[in-house]
This record gives C-alpha cells, sequence and structure tokens, in this order.
C-alpha cells in the first residue's frame, strides 16, 4: 500500500520528524488553492489525528458532524468544525463518486499543540484541520459563490461559508483520482512570546 505524504513524516538527519511541505498555490494565488499550514501536518507528539470513513448515504452526513462534535466537543473549535465537516461531507455525497451504492467518504481531523508541546488533550489544541477525502468525479471544489449573486438562493453557498469560518481552505486532488478538501482552524497562542 502506498504511503501517504500527507500523513508520514519527512526525517531530519537526527531522526525528528520535520514539516512536510504540500504543494505549493497555484500560479493565480487563490486562497482556496493554499497549502494549510505546516504545523497541521507534523506528526510527533504534539499532534493527534483521527480518520474514519463513511459510506456515502445522505444520513452519514449527520454521523460525519457526531464524529467532529465526539471527538472537539470540549475544544474552541467544535462548532466549526462541525459545521464545516457537514458541508464537505454533503458535497462529497451529493456531487462525487462517493454519492453512488457502495460509495465512501472519509473524515480526518488533526489537532495541533503551541508550539510543538505535547497534546495532551483535544482541549489544549491551537488548530485543527478538517480534511474530507471523495472518490472524485464531477468538478473541482469551488469556495467563492461561481459567480452567482441572488441572495434568495437556496443553494450553493455551503464552501462559501466554510471559507468564512476557517484561517485557510483548499483542496488537492482531480475529479479523475479523488479529492482531498480541507478547512483550517487556528486560534491565537494565548500565551505571550
Amino acid at each position: 500500500m502506498a504511503a501517504d505524504p500527507v500523513t508520514l513524516p519527512d526525517l531530519l538527519a537526527d531522526g525528528r520528524p520535520s514539516a512536510i511541505a504540500l504543494p505549493e498555490p497555484h500560479a493565480d494565488g487563490h486562497p482556496s488553492r493554499s497549502q494549510p499550514i505546516t504545523e497541521a501536518v507534523r506528526l510527533g507528539p504534539e499532534v493527534l489525528i483521527w480518520r474514519r470513513a463513511f459510506s456515502a448515504r445522505p444520513d452519514q452526513a449527520a454521523e460525519a458532524r457526531r464524529f467532529v462534535r465526539f471527538l472537539l466537543g470540549s475544544t474552541v473549535f467544535a462548532d466549526d468544525a462541525e459545521l464545516i465537516v457537514g458541508e464537505l461531507a454533503g458535497n462529497a455525497i451529493r456531487h462525487t463518486r462517493s454519492g453512488p451504492p457502495n460509495g465512501h467518504f472519509t473524515v480526518e481531523i488533526t489537532l495541533t499543540s503551541a508550539r510543538h508541546e505535547a497534546l495532551t488533550a483535544p482541549a489544549s489544541a491551537v488548530s485543527v484541520l478538517v480534511t474530507v477525502y471523495d472518490l472524485g468525479g464531477g468538478g473541482v471544489p469551488r469556495f467563492d459563490d461561481g459567480g452567482r449573486h441572488d441572495s434568495y438562493e437556496e443553494n450553493g453557498r455551503g464552501l462559501a461559508i466554510v471559507t468564512a469560518l476557517a484561517a485557510r481552505v483548499g483542496y488537492q486532488g482531480t475529479p479523475a483520482g479523488g479529492h482531498r478538501v480541507w478547512a483550517y482552524l487556528t486560534t491565537p497562542d494565548p500565551r505571550p512570546g
């Protein structure tokens, strides 16, 4: 099985894990194609990662929200992360090959502590990376409103809401191979200097 470059560390000469570099933003610099801050993908005692696959039935978006609430309920990120994963899971079910019978999507939650200290409880995290993996198909995720300006539209605002809640958003992948759609939430480190 091939290693996932986002979850395996590069090792420094002394054997310590280093940050994993993600692809650079596209030439147009659009923020939806920016990489998440590398702190959120470093492995070690300062990071907690959970991953769970869901069958792509409509009720499973609610299950994904409950999963995130269970993991992050004691953190400042719980409400926003729950809303974000609901939007991303719903999009995976509605707009990708994850949605048909026998399809699935995967939710990954990555918590990071301040200043590379051991993360002893989710409540001590200063950032969370919410990621949903889909099976591809359709187009690519759009984090703007697609040029629609009708304030009475009932659909099509999910990724705009995700963008408003997150410090950074983006995706990697293709319609042919699947997408990794993510939102990065952070809070300032409360300690000085």
